[in-house]
């Protein structure tokens, strides 16, 4: 298992475990999450604990649950310029497959 960015198992755990939703929730935030920022939410979110990544305290107030259920619930919506799921599953893959992904956002 290649670690995300250095982090604790925990939050890599959620990326191999679970690609499919965190690139969901990279695609409803609209490319703000890296793989391993969505990981974070996806574990908070599991955990019952607060998010504090910008994106969720501004959108969410600082709850990841209510943006875990968004992305899967809008999972079929995900397509066209910037919430583009099949994009964010391959730099989810990438960053599992290698290590590297997004510093800042997930498409640029």
């Amino acid at each position: 298992m290649v670690p995300v960015d250095g982090e604790s198992p925990g939050r890599a755990d959620y990326l191999h475990r679970y690609p499919r939703i965190c690139a969901h929730v990279i695609a409803e935030s609209l490319g703000y999450a890296t793989p391993g920022v969505a990981a974070s939410i996806l574990k908070d979110a599991h955990e019952g604990n607060e998010n504090w990544c910008e994106w969720i305290y501004s959108c969410y107030d600082r709850d990841p649950g209510r943006a875990v259920r968004d992305a899967i619930r809008k999972r079929h919506h995900h397509e066209g310029y910037m919430a583009s799921y099949q994009q964010a599953l391959g730099i989810v893959r990438r960053q599992i497959e290698t290590g590297e992904g997004p510093t800042l956002a997930s498409w640029f």
